[in-house]
């Protein structure tokens, strides 16, 4: 029981801490940066979504150079809406991959040899962009790799809320991490890099799933160039907006995909935070089960840390705030843990589309 407390211990110092974090972070309002990019979106049956994300990248003060769409052999209307709309537009480029090509990866492949700028801006096609968001680029020449913060937006419905809270949480602890130099968590729905480190990435590694490329992408830049690299662009005004998954379904399937990623990463701190908090939500039905005060006690410390650390975020944000929906989380989430290790052994599709 000891090692319970210890363990729940450890987990609170470090959410604390994450929390304080955001209280000193600088936001650089006045400091454009102007840079040559391109965009380069991969899609697959993507017709309800792209409009939206295209208008919000051309509503930007700093446009890019090129956005380019890489269509994955979709079979829906995805190609006809963006020709009704897009047409006339100079900035828009369509590609198509070839009949024996596949995969997202392929298809940043395919975007990145199309454009002509040195640094590339990757999105996916159910993302928006906040109104100032090219206006946050605040970053050195010598970094290589540039996250910026995914959130989700339109929570309507109070299953939705409670996502929202626990994306918020767990891209939290990323951002905290490249923070203190430390990165071992990104999102490939908003990264900035150089073309050419992801083509060598391409060309070089082997990533041992078919998926997940984004964290594979970042293990790279960490070893070949190091943790001073790379960047969070941490500010209300980075924000990539994505929708939430639609029920408990949909949204146990996804965390299946990104847990199944868990045992090919190859670095401490990427174990560490995935045994450390598989280990609190392991606990939390086994003190519950045999001592329900302790079980109590076990929940309140978590549920104090994690709102605290929600409650700094959004504050930092400039987002809604959803209290209930984080207490929800936060009491239950063994329960969505529990879900998703059953999902993921169980087996699961990579993409339902």
């Amino acid at each position: 029981m000891y090692i319970v407390f210890f363990i729940f211990f450890v987990y609170l110092l470090l959410i604390i801490c994450f929390s304080f974090i955001f209280f000193f972070v600088k936001n650089h309002k006045n400091n454009l940066l102007i840079i040559d990019y391109t965009v380069v979106i991969p899609v697959k049956n993507e017709v309800d979504n792209i409009i939206h994300c295209i208008n919000s990248i051309l509503t930007q003060k700093n446009l890019p150079k090129k956005i380019i769409i890489v269509d994955d052999h979709s079979s829906d209307d995805t190609y006809k809406v963006i020709q009704e709309n897009f047409l006339n537009s100079e900035l828009i480029k369509y590609i198509r991959l070839d009949n024996q090509e596949s995969s997202k990866k392929t298809a940043i492949k395919k975007g990145l040899l199309s454009c002509d700028t040195d640094w590339v801006m990757i999105t996916d096609a159910d993302c928006v962009w906040h109104k100032s968001f090219s206006e946050s680029f605040n970053f050195d020449n010598d970094k290589r790799l540039i996250s910026f913060p995914v959130v989700y937006a339109n929570a309507s419905s109070f299953i939705s809320k409670v996502f929202q809270v626990e994306l918020l949480l767990i891209n939290s602890v990323g951002w905290v991490s490249m923070l203190l130099k430390k990165p071992f968590l990104i999102s490939g729905a908003g990264m900035m890099f150089k073309k050419y480190d992801y083509l060598e990435f391409c060309e070089t590694i082997t990533t041992p799933t078919t998926h997940g490329d984004d964290m594979f992408f970042l293990e790279f830049i960490k070893k070949k160039y190091g943790n001073d690299t790379i960047q969070i662009n941490l500010s209300p005004r980075s924000l990539v907006f994505t929708k939430p998954p639609k029920d408990v379904k949909e949204y146990v399937h996804q965390r299946a995909r990104w847990s199944s990623k868990t045992p090919y990463y190859q670095n401490f701190i990427s174990w560490f935070w995935a045994i450390l908090t598989s280990l609190i939500q392991f606990s939390i039905p086994l003190a519950l089960l045999f001592n329900i005060k302790i079980g109590i006690l076990l929940l309140s410390t978590k549920l104090l840390a994690e709102l605290f650390l929600y409650s700094s975020a959004v504050k930092f944000f400039k987002i809604s705030y959803h209290l209930l929906a984080c207490i929800f989380f936060s009491m239950f989430s063994w329960i969505f843990f529990i879900m998703i290790l059953y999902r993921w052994v169980s087996g699961f599709e990579w993409k339902k589309n």
